[in-house]
């Protein structure tokens, strides 16, 4: 079914509020997400556990479906939380649960035992978010893809999910087309050729099939045979499942999104990217948006932040369209045009995540803040701040030496 996109209007819908209690690393995290919502902060300080509970929350029930139509259960009935939780949120991961283990949505609570509990339903439940997970690129080992069933009990969920989700993209959606990028049905220009210069470098994205299985490779012009998935650069291997999972959102023709789909969740987007690239990737990011979809990142990317507190400053000011494109180096076309003024209708929030610490809201990005987790961008940008007082540090100390030096070897006058 056919949906149109939002673009050009703000976002009215009732606050989407989270708040996750002594659960894993997580001390205590409130957060209202914004059309797009980015978390930051060290490793193992809770972020990819809050996101997956995220998904949790509020696809239960499909979640137990999928499993249960793959023939997984958790100790005859689905409410062992031990067993339940090693296999949606990874092996060992059942000592996520502690003494003041708390989650409450949209105000009310939601007792972990509940989302344990599997209750048949009459037909297949919606799914309402589509996670990318950080591990994207294990779902396409030696580029082909993978099923659900390919991968074992305690691996994450959001990965088996997302690997059997672009297997079922890969051999139904495109059948027998060689191409997978460009395809001219599958995003815009505005989109397509930003990712052909500064992800695939004017090459191709191809499904090879010579050896009676779907291979992905990179076809460079000129060169007979593909370029096989470890012959590509980190970068590419990063990209090209997220670029499929794209595929997934953004389906071909007139229909903007995937039906029941309403969140995207993406973990850490910029891995192996160069930042042009990730300028690249944050464009698909604002296509999502305008599409109608809520966006949710976790990054250690400062040019993620650079574009969040751009589109921040530019609302405040009033500013139109054309700045955004001149930010991303779009002409004008109506599509960014569109992309443009669409990013400016949308809110934008960011929290910083540290362990032991509750996680605290940073969305205004003030680099005069006193709190140094905002001010440095919860320590995005603390080291190159760091390295600028350090070399002006330098700098002074050199003159101060040369002035001493100068002094010391005038010559008193001779009386």
């Amino acid at each position: 079914m056919a949906r149109k996109p939002k673009s050009g209007k703000p976002n009215r819908r009732e606050p989407y509020r989270l708040h996750v209690k002594q659960f894993g690393p997580i001390t205590d995290a409130h957060m209202e997400f914004g059309d797009l919502t980015v978390v930051v902060g060290p490793q193992a300080s809770g972020k990819s556990i809050l996101l997956a509970t995220l998904k949790l929350v509020l696809d239960r029930d499909h979640i137990h479906h999928t499993f249960a139509r793959h023939n997984v259960t958790f100790n005859g009935g689905g409410n062992d939380m031990a067993a339940f939780l090693g296999g949606y949120f990874g092996k060992g991961m059942a000592a996520l649960r502690k003494d003041g283990s708390a989650i409450a949505w949209k105000g009310k609570e939601v007792l972990l035992a509940s989302l344990v509990r599997y209750r048949k339903r009459p037909k297949a439940p919606e799914e309402k978010v589509f996670f990318i997970p950080a591990q994207r690129v294990v779902s396409l080992p030696g580029g082909v893809s993978q099923h659900f069933s390919n991968f074992n009990y305690g691996d994450p969920y959001v990965l088996r999910h997302f690997s059997d989700t672009v297997h079922n993209l890969l051999q139904n959606e495109f059948g027998a087309k060689a191409e997978l990028f460009p395809q001219s049905g599958r995003l815009n220009n505005t989109l397509r050729q930003p990712i052909s210069d500064h992800l695939f470098g004017g090459a191709n994205l191809e499904i090879d099939t010579r050896e009676f299985t779907k291979t992905l490779v990179i076809r460079v012009p000129g060169h007979e045979a593909g370029l096989p998935f470890l012959a590509w650069s980190a970068g590419q291997r990063e990209f090209t499942p997220l670029l499929l999972g794209i595929y997934w959102l953004c389906p071909a023709g007139a229909v903007s999104r995937r039906e029941g789909l309403e969140w995207v969740v993406i973990e850490e987007p910029e891995m192996g990217l160069h930042p042009q690239a990730i300028a690249t990737l944050l464009l698909l990011v604002l296509e999502l948006m305008r599409r109608g979809y809520r966006v949710v990142i976790s990054t250690h990317s400062p040019v993620v932040l650079d574009m969040v507190w751009a589109l921040r400053q530019f609302q405040e000011l009033g500013s139109d369209e054309s700045l955004v494109r001149e930010l991303f180096g779009l002409r004008a076309t109506a599509n960014a045009k569109a992309l443009a003024k669409s990013a400016l209708a949308k809110s934008y929030r960011v929290y910083f995540f540290d362990r032991n610490q509750a996680v605290r809201d940073i969305s205004r990005l003030d680099p005069g803040a006193e709190s140094g987790a905002e001010a440095e961008w919860g320590g995005l940008v603390g080291f190159a701040s760091r390295a600028g007082e350090m070399v002006a540090k330098a700098v002074n100390r050199q003159r101060a030496e040369q002035s001493r030096s100068a002094r010391s070897g005038r010559k008193e006058p001779v009386a």
